[in-house]
């Protein structure tokens, strides 16, 4: 009995050990290869993906008016309780929205309130690159969103950019389409 221990104990050492050596030499394989580093924000700039769910923006319909009706419910379906919407009736008796503010700063971007709504207002759209100091400065109003980008139509890749620090801080880019950043890491 006691042979069949240790033959299994051995066993279990050497599988153990070979386990250990892979991962040691994965390791210093990456530890050794040439670095990857994103050169964000001066020399390149990641275009998310049409899936990405970035900041919020409101559609328009075709001559124009906003799509929202002011069902309200984004706003309630919402978890973080970041949506406010106050609705009104234009002159030609459509329902629409008077005060649409969304807390960027509480906002989970589940996409719950673009699943929920009726009239397909709200999506979440491309863009990534906003913050500030101040949470106030974080809420956003109707005819923000209404300015905002849309959803990325070809992204997954990184482009070329400048930062702009002259009027705001602004990384411009000219290229629609980037290079695949995964093929700089090493492969196995």
């Amino acid at each position: 009995m006691s042979r069949v221990r240790e033959r299994v104990g051995t066993w279990i050492g050497w599988a153990f050990f070979a386990d250990l050596a892979s991962a040691l030499g994965l390791t210093f394989g990456y530890m050794f290869s040439r670095s990857v580093t994103m050169q964000y924000p001066d020399k390149e700039k990641w275009l998310p993906y049409s899936r990405y769910r970035g900041h919020h923006f409101l559609k328009r319909d075709q001559e124009g008016e906003i799509k929202c009706v002011a069902c309200e419910l984004c706003a309630r379906i919402c978890p973080c309780d970041c949506i406010e919407v106050i609705p009104y009736e234009d002159e030609k008796g459509n329902r629409r929205p008077a005060k649409f503010e969304i807390d960027m700063a509480r906002c989970l971007f589940c996409g719950l309130c673009e699943d929920a709504c009726p009239a397909d207002a709200i999506a979440l759209g491309q863009q990534y690159e906003f913050s500030s100091f101040s949470s106030r400065d974080l809420v956003i109003g109707r005819d923000n969103l209404l300015g905002k980008p849309g959803k990325a139509t070809t992204g997954g890749g990184v482009v070329a950019a400048r930062l702009n620090t002259e009027q705001d801080v602004l990384v411009e880019t000219s290229e629609p389409q980037g290079y695949n950043w995964w093929r700089n890491i090493r492969q196995m």
